[in-house]
């Protein structure tokens, strides 16, 4: 704000005089103080900057999408020949079982093997601490993830 005052105070203490030095010249007034005003405007004009200067310069590059989806790179993690279960995969089930017994209170460090078969159903813990997870302990944990919890679980606070 205080810039466009200080450039209208110097038009004001620039142009006035000119104006007076035109008119003296033979050049009618107004036709002067019309070309001074168009040529501050232009200056104006000139002073404006029209390109978006938010810095966003260079541009942020494209955002690289993962071929295949989390359901393919999981069923990957499952070896076909010996029924190994990779690390992600166990890791993301464990992540699941730990959830589900953490809405009852519980962690699947810190509980027993009775706690945790009593809500997720009966050799669930088994197949979550087994050191190599095969695909019979897989699907024991999911059938167990996919099914409500143990009706007889009493609910803790």
């Amino acid at each position: 704000m205080r810039r466009w005052i200080v450039l209208i105070v110097l038009w004001i203490v620039l142009g006035v005089p000119v104006a007076l030095l035109l008119d003296f010249l033979g050049v009618p007034l107004p036709f002067g103080i019309a070309w001074i005003l168009v040529f501050a405007a232009a200056l104006l004009i000139a002073q404006q900057s029209f390109l978006d200067e938010s810095g966003l310069w260079p541009p942020p590059a494209p955002e690289q999408f993962a071929r295949g989806s989390d359901v393919s790179r999981l069923a990957w993690a499952i070896d076909a020949r010996t029924g190994a279960v990779g690390m992600p995969l166990r890791r993301r089930v464990s992540a699941l079982a730990d959830r589900r017994l953490r809405e009852h209170g519980l962690s699947l460090e810190q509980a027993d093997a009775a706690a945790v078969d009593a809500i997720l159903g009966p050799g669930v813990h088994a197949a979550l601490i087994v050191t190599q997870m095969r695909s019979p302990d897989l699907e024991r944990v999911l059938r167990a993830l996919e099914s409500p919890p143990v009706p007889s679980t009493p609910e803790r606070a």
